[in-house]
């Protein structure tokens, strides 16, 4: 199949703008009053409510890999990331800015793939681009989105709410994004190894589940709506770096301590099956997998009964207790494990 492949050169930055221009204006939302073509957006927002803010950057090499990270995938997960910070506000997203830095090895028709699944992503929550950037890029692409949303003053969830007594609901199951990214990363050595012939056939069969919610993750955007409108939910976050970590970020921002129960962390089969075939344990996974982008919540006790109305998958894990900010792994067969440090990748830490 032929590639085609335009040099961003031949339409120039403003052309380049056009196109983006041309996919974004797809789709509309009343309370953006002026987008792309402006100096700057207009936005009107509802009278009473609250607004909310999200950034998120994703840096090539660093957060993605190009070689198993298609344009199309791309696009729906720097749209979904941010997606998913509103979601943990209990938010309904408006309008979406996004800078680009573009290498010289991306064509025209790559960015036209990115940009037309990213709206595409943004769309299915009536989120519309209204603004953004583009620059050359000297070190591969760089993708920066930030993406703005409201919410009802009594709706409002923050990390900092929980108190003891609570208890601890994830939404879906936890550690399947990380036994994707497993399993791309040894079919790209397998590729490398066998020196990257042109007829390789990565062995992907049987993970259709893992690997799509590495690649192709949906922000609980309407779950956490549907929650927020039966239930007063005391605290939320979103899992984007891991069980334990976006935990204690809850506790810290709280002033508690939180007990986890291992049988009731919710890890789907093929992650099972996956984590074992690396010599791994499953639950490994589930506490330090990141970008599920699940929605980790606390809610009174009392409340828990009114969760069996919602569609969509949610189970308590555990509880909230006064204490110190840790977080405590009950196992079902050997000791309890006690977490008061993070234990997801961190950009800035010392590398061994």
């Amino acid at each position: 199949m032929e590639i085609n492949f335009t040099p961003i050169t031949s339409v120039g930055e403003f052309g380049l703008i056009e196109k983006f221009n041309s996919l974004a204006s797809r789709f509309a939302n009343p309370k953006v009053l002026q987008t792309i073509g402006d100096d700057a957006a207009v936005l009107r927002p509802t009278p009473g409510n609250l607004s909310v803010i999200t950034t998120d950057i994703l840096i090539q090499n660093v957060h993605f890999d190009s070689s198993y990270t298609s344009m199309r995938h791309l696009g729906q997960k720097a749209a979904a990331a941010n997606l998913s910070d509103i979601a943990a506000m209990s938010a309904v997203p408006t309008a979406a800015f996004i800078s680009l830095g573009i290498h010289s090895n991306v064509s025209v028709e790559m960015i036209e793939e990115f940009y037309d699944s990213f709206t595409a992503e943004l769309g299915k929550f009536g989120c519309v681009v209204a603004g953004g950037d583009t620059s050359a890029s000297p070190v591969g692409l760089v993708v920066n989105v930030a993406v703005t949303g409201e919410v009802e003053p009594e709706r409002l969830a923050t990390r900092s709410g929980a108190i003891a007594g609570d208890v601890v609901c994830v939404t879906g199951d936890l550690g399947r994004s990380h036994a994707g990214l497993m399993v791309l990363q040894r079919e790209k050595k397998r590729y490398v190894e066998a020196g990257q012939p042109p007829d390789f056939t990565p062995g992907f069969e049987g993970y259709d589940s893992v690997l799509q919610k590495h690649l192709l993750p949906e922000p609980r955007v309407e779950l956490s709506r549907s929650i927020s409108e039966k239930i007063r939910v005391h605290s939320m976050i979103d899992i984007s770096d891991g069980l334990i970590s976006d935990m204690l970020h809850l506790c810290k921002s709280s002033g508690v301590a939180a007990s986890l129960d291992e049988e009731f962390i919710p890890i789907d089969p093929v992650t099972r099956r996956t984590a074992k075939e690396f010599n791994e344990e499953p639950l490994a996974y589930a506490l330090r997998g990141g970008e599920d982008y699940e929605l980790l919540f606390t809610i009174a006790e009392n409340d828990f009964p009114k969760l069996f109305s919602l569609e969509g998958y949610i189970r308590p894990i555990g509880r909230i207790e006064a204490g110190t900010p840790k977080v405590t792994v009950n196992r079902k067969d050997s000791p309890a494990e006690i977490y008061s440090d993070f234990i997801s990748y961190q950009h800035f830490a010392k590398r061994k």
